[in-house]
């Protein structure tokens, strides 16, 4: 069976939304946000509330760009018929790109047992292929466990951190 662009796009959006964007955090994508691009205020419904909506729109763009950009590079990687390791290294190299090489990024095989304790996530999302689910988290700072097992077909993380064996002690970039 053959993947063609539009099937893996629908297939990779249907399982994004089956299992959810979790935003902990969107503080980090208002603050971040390009002044240019917010969109213009809003009347609200009820007196004094013009532009609240506006903030809304601007920060739920930004999901939609990073998903649809995360969504993007799982397609490529599909198409290329990529092994599984390449696979979770596009998912952590495209993330760590695409948020501006400003964040700590994690991806890890869903079915593994980890722990995240992280701080400042402005990005989490369970992504489903043909290499099964993974875990996209976006974040500032924290420690990350993983008690399953290693290796480039379970987990990749980039950003500014301290390794011991299975546990992952991560920085702040600034």
């Amino acid at each position: 069976m053959r993947f063609n662009r539009k099937r893996a796009a629908l297939m990779l959006v249907s399982s994004v939304a089956a299992a959810g964007v979790l935003v902990p955090s969107t503080a980090a994508f208002a603050a971040d946000a390009p002044a240019q691009s917010r969109p213009a205020a809003v009347q609200g419904a009820v007196p004094g509330e013009a532009g609240t909506l506006a903030g809304k729109i601007d920060v739920g763009s930004a999901l939609i760009d990073i998903t649809k950009k995360i969504m993007d590079i799982v397609t490529d990687a599909i198409e290329r018929k990529q092994n599984r390791s390449g696979y979770v290294k596009s998912l952590m190299e495209g993330a760590f790109y695409q948020t501006g090489q400003r964040y700590n990024v994690m991806v890890i095989n869903n079915a593994n047992s980890y722990t995240p304790k992280l701080r400042g996530v402005v990005y989490d999302a369970k992504v489903s292929g043909i290499h099964g689910t993974y875990r996209v988290l976006v974040f500032e700072s924290g420690e990350f466990t993983n008690h399953g097992d290693g290796g480039w077909i379970n987990w990749a993380f980039r950003g500014w951190f301290d390794r011991n064996g299975g546990h992952v002690k991560f920085r702040r970039s600034w």
